[in-house]
């Protein structure tokens, strides 16, 4: 009887419809969870974090790096700065209205100079220096991918490398 059951089973599995790699790959609402899987592969230095942008994603870096228009352009942008320093982004407060295509974040961003005379908004970096500000990012939404984004910061904090736990 267990072998007519598992044969049953498998031809309903096979009749069943499968979903199409366009089903499967079509964008989702934005969510907390889809979020921090992109924070997650952003802090790690992982190019998979892209997957969350629109093709024409613009990133309003202002004032020392400017604006960056497209997908590739921010991925480009990041291998670079990933030579420089590390950089981790921890989420506090996320807000996601995919119905009016906006997101809002508070966000911490710790970066780690890898080298030194690293130029930052909060300033110039050597080796072990480290920078903790804390801001909020606002993201504007279509068919769940961010399309823009825009932020502020509300501090800076730089620790220098040797003055670490002194």
């Amino acid at each position: 009887m267990k072998v007519k059951s598992l044969l049953a089973m498998g031809l309903m599995a096979a009749m069943m419809p499968v979903a199409t790699y366009a089903q499967e790959s079509a964008p989702r609402e934005m969510t907390r969870q889809r979020f921090e899987e992109y924070l997650r592969l952003f802090s790690a230095g992982d190019e998979r974090f892209a997957q969350f942008y629109d093709e024409d994603v613009v990133f309003h870096h202002a004032p020392i790096f400017g604006v960056l228009k497209g997908r590739q352009a921010i991925i480009d942008f990041y291998k670079n700065i990933r030579l420089q320093v590390s950089e981790e982004v921890t989420s506090h407060v996320v807000v996601v209205d995919n119905e009016h295509g906006v997101m809002a974040a508070e966000l911490s961003t710790r970066l780690v100079a890898l080298k030194d005379g690293v130029a930052m908004p909060s300033g110039h970096l050597n080796t072990g220096d480290m920078i903790v500000s804390e801001g909020t990012v606002y993201y504007t939404l279509k068919d769940g991918l961010i399309t823009t984004i825009r932020g502020s910061r509300s501090g800076a904090r730089k620790t220098e490398a040797g003055s670490i736990g002194h």
